[in-house]
């Protein structure tokens, strides 16, 4: 095991990173990704580790599960695809909208009590969309269409039908977002370190990749255990069930969902965490915040790690779809490949 740092105000620095993937263009390496990952044991026990995956980090938006979870301790009146709204960081689809904002109605609000920046989605055809739909006015950006809406949707209704004030859901000593503190310092097995501000608003904790993976890995497992809390199992078993509520149709998380059956969640600034029906964890750092090394290095560790739950005949044309493309002229021209420190770990 490698010696770890862990300081209050920083992430681990590159020289205790590792290469996780290179980008090939045409024969030629031209640029190299470093980072941490870290794989954990349905019990929590580290198996393999890359860089320094005890040192601190933001988790973002991987942590959003567990978010979930504490909203349906306080009660949020969520269910099925709203639930996996409020794991997700969706594309604002009129889909995604309108199920953020069924939650709201349910709740007695509407996306005025959202505190979340209003944005357009994130495709252009569904702000085209949005644009036939509008009035005179024409189309405004709205926090339904933020891709934390039904995070925030969620901790409105666990306001609303916990008792708690909804003008003050975002501070962080709002009873709902002591309830996250508690839940991801439960299910990681360790302090949450730091809070700062995601942003969406929500307080943001910091813990380690290590922590990360293994509550995550708990979450996952949740449905398989007679043991497990309810509100996990229901949070697993939704994001699996209604994954373009996750991500969206073709984007990497609701593939590697739908078509894997893994539990998948991106954050922001280059973190991603994904985990097998068993337990068995994946979490990546990329220290660049890049996006490049998260989806391959996790599918292909969980390969490795928990075989007998990915299937290796769905999984090259999972890779395919959600590995990054390198082209030129618009013809792939090269590809995202693993660095050694990756290979070393598998057969």
């Amino acid at each position: 095991m490698t010696e770890t740092t862990r300081t209050p105000n920083a992430t681990f620095p590159l020289d205790r990173a590792v290469e996780l993937v290179h980008v090939v263009r045409n024969g030629f390496l031209e640029s190299r990704t470093a980072g941490s990952a870290v794989v954990t044991a349905p019990d929590g026990s580290v198996l393999a580790r890359l860089g320094d995956p005890d040192a601190l980090i933001y988790p973002r938006s991987t942590l959003k599960p567990l978010q979930a979870i504490a909203s349906l301790r306080h009660g949020a009146r969520l269910v099925d695809e709203q639930i996996a709204l409020a794991c997700g960081s969706h594309r604002g689809t009129s889909r995604h909208r309108q199920t953020a904002s069924t939650v709201l109605a349910y709740a007695g609000m509407d996306e005025s009590d959202l505190q979340c920046p209003p944005a357009w989605p994130a495709d252009p055809q569904d702000i085209v969309r949005m644009a036939m739909d509008a009035g005179p006015e024409g189309p405004q950006k709205t926090p339904l269409a933020y891709n934390c809406s039904g995070k925030h949707a969620g901790f409105l209704s666990a306001c609303r039908h916990g008792g708690h004030d909804p003008a003050t859901y975002l501070d962080a000593e709002h009873p709902v977002q002591r309830e996250v503190v508690s839940v991801i310092e439960q299910y990681c097995g360790e302090p949450v370190a730091h809070l700062g501000v995601d942003g969406c608003g929500a307080p943001a904790p910091v813990l380690s990749l290590t922590g990360l993976a293994r509550g995550i890995g708990r979450v996952a497992v949740a449905p398989q255990r007679r043991d497990a809390e309810l509100h996990a199992a229901r949070v697993a078993t939704a994001m699996l069930e209604h994954p373009w509520a996750v991500h969206g149709a073709t984007n990497s998380n609701t593939v590697v969902l739908r078509e894997l059956g893994l539990l998948a969640k991106l954050g922001a600034d280059g973190v991603m965490v994904m985990a097998a029906p068993d337990g068995t964890a994946v979490a990546v750092k990329a220290l660049d915040g890049g996006t490049r090394a998260g989806n391959l290095v996790s599918l292909a560790l969980l390969a490795q790690f928990a075989p007998d739950h990915v299937d290796m005949e769905v999984l090259p044309g999972v890779l395919e779809q959600v590995a990054p493309k390198i082209l030129g002229r618009g013809e792939p021209v090269g590809r995202v490949q693993l660095a050694r420190p990756v290979l070393e770990l598998l057969d």
